[in-house]
């Protein structure tokens, strides 16, 4: 079970406003599908994981990660209106340039999976440990959903809010034995 990762690619915008039709965008991600062997629809067609962010000089920061299993595939679902709010709400607050990076699933012989019904838990397990990370590197992130664990429950020393707990020095091996 393997994710690949394609990105970032740009977003075209204006005016704190992402757009929701990225042809520029799509042309990067079929250049990439060809670059790589794929036939160049493939990739924009694929299920699996996604993260919009913002890149502010030479920092990436997610803002907002999904997942799809549609059959429009990233192409149907990483620019839907609800999505283009979230996005549109942190171009307006924050600075930097609008990415996306895109995370398919693949075959065990390296293809893109087309399996809507049986990669289900496995590609809602990816996005809760993609939203994990999210959280960890920025607590701002959009996402509302499974994340009200990740935001509020802390384990000493490995993750969330430290402080209370055991002395420090055990709350540092916890740290260095999880990284």
């Amino acid at each position: 079970m393997y994710f690949d990762t394609y990105g970032p690619f740009e977003v075209w915008h204006a005016d704190h406003k992402v757009f929701p039709k990225q042809p520029k965008m799509w042309v990067d991600v079929r250049m990439k599908c060809n670059k790589y062997g794929y036939e160049e629809h493939e990739l924009e067609r694929s299920i699996g994981c996604y993260a919009f962010g913002l890149r502010y000089r030479d920092t990436l920061r997610p803002w907002y990660v999904g997942m799809t299993r549609a059959q429009t595939g990233f192409r149907g679902e990483v620019f839907q209106k609800h999505k283009l709010n979230h996005y549109n709400e942190v171009l307006s607050s924050q600075q930097g340039s609008p990415i996306m990076f895109l995370m398919p699933l693949l075959t065990p012989d390296g293809k893109f999976s087309r399996d809507r019904n049986t990669t289900r838990p496995l590609i809602e397990w990816v996005e809760k440990m993609l939203l994990g990370v999210a959280v960890r590197k920025n607590p701002d992130c959009r996402n509302k959903r499974d994340t009200k664990y990740l935001r509020k429950v802390v384990v000493n020393g490995v993750f969330g809010a430290q402080g209370r707990g055991h002395p420090e020095e055990m709350a540092v091996a916890a740290r260095e034995m999880f990284g």
